[in-house]
């Protein structure tokens, strides 16, 4: 497994998915880029499949004209041929957990996770180039952290395709919520389904403001109020409220295991006005009190 620290630009301006001049072009390879920084910046011209994660802090991307915060609940995939900017800017060193595959690599996995047996014992050496994964954060879940924890342990092309397996999963699963949406036309639910995505990112990106609020998001994504909540719920389940809750509960019980702030602290860097409203909140979601649960579960000693 190649594990790199990020390269210099220089060398970043010249990686391509296929070659195409000896001298000038460095072609993508199979490659993990870690790095514990407090202030970095690149651009990307020419990615490859890209998995950008965290194991802490937040990095910022600058993609599709959208600003998105990787933290280190969520991740984000880049297509191949698609572009970006990163950066990190934190009092915090950040410790960024960052996948790249090599074109050939890629295809070639892709081939053999969307296509049925019978297919690849007809084809097994086929290539698959046209799938897109949708541009948005996604939620790590327990499953795909434990893929990310375990990048030294298993072997290389093992652990890139289960890590690319489980981004397949998280995939289809955010497409299938799409069929929610109680409109018979298809153009309109996929604009309304890609409104909704824009809407969640913009709350991981923004859940630690306090004063975001439906009425700014709903705007955002040029709806109605009363639309919009409609139509977040038919996708997500839940009220964009509860999900902003969610994510800020989820958030907070991280830093208190995670590290040794005050519970002021937490209650103000995850979004909530007053620190002591956070007290309630979490006591009611972990059935005891934030001190308690840090003693239980801390690791931060």
């Amino acid at each position: 497994m190649n594990v790199l620290e990020f390269p210099e630009q220089k060398i970043l301006d010249r990686l391509t998915n296929v070659v195409q001049n000896q001298k000038r072009d460095i072609e993508w390879p199979n490659v993990v880029a870690t790095s514990s920084k407090k202030q970095y910046e690149k651009s990307v011209f020419e990615s490859s499949l890209s998995i950008l994660a965290n194991k802490r802090g937040t990095a910022n991307i600058y993609t599709n004209r959208r600003s998105l915060k990787v933290c280190e609940q969520t991740f984000y995939v880049c297509n191949p041929f698609e572009s970006f900017d990163y950066k990190i800017d934190s009092e915090e060193l950040v410790e960024t957990f960052n996948v790249h595959l090599n074109y050939d690599f890629y295809t070639e996995a892709m081939h053999a996770l969307l296509s049925s047996d019978e297919q690849l014992l007809d084809c097994p050496f086929g290539e698959n180039t046209s799938y897109r994964f949708i541009n948005h954060l996604h939620f790590k879940t327990p499953h795909m952290n434990r893929m990310i924890d375990s990048y030294r342990e298993e072997e290389e092309e093992t652990f890139l395709v289960n890590i690319l397996s489980g981004c397949l999963h998280s995939d289809h699963k955010e497409r299938s919520k799409n069929v929610n949406i109680p409109v018979a036309k298809k153009s309109t639910r996929e604009e309304l389904f890609r409104r909704m995505l824009i809407a969640k990112d913009y709350i991981y990106s923004h859940y630690n403001n306090p004063g975001l609020s439906v009425n700014h998001i709903s705007k955002l994504v040029a709806m109605s109020e009363f639309h919009f909540l409609r139509t977040f719920k038919s996708v997500h389940g839940i009220s964009p409220y509860q999900y902003i809750r969610g994510i800020r509960i989820e958030k907070a019980r991280y830093l208190i295991r995670e590290t040794d702030m005050p519970i002021a602290e937490i209650a103000y860097s995850v979004g909530f006005r007053e620190p002591n409203a956070i007290y309630p909140v979490l006591k009611k979601e972990l059935s005891k009190t934030p001190q308690k649960y840090r003693r239980e579960n801390s690791n931060s000693q």
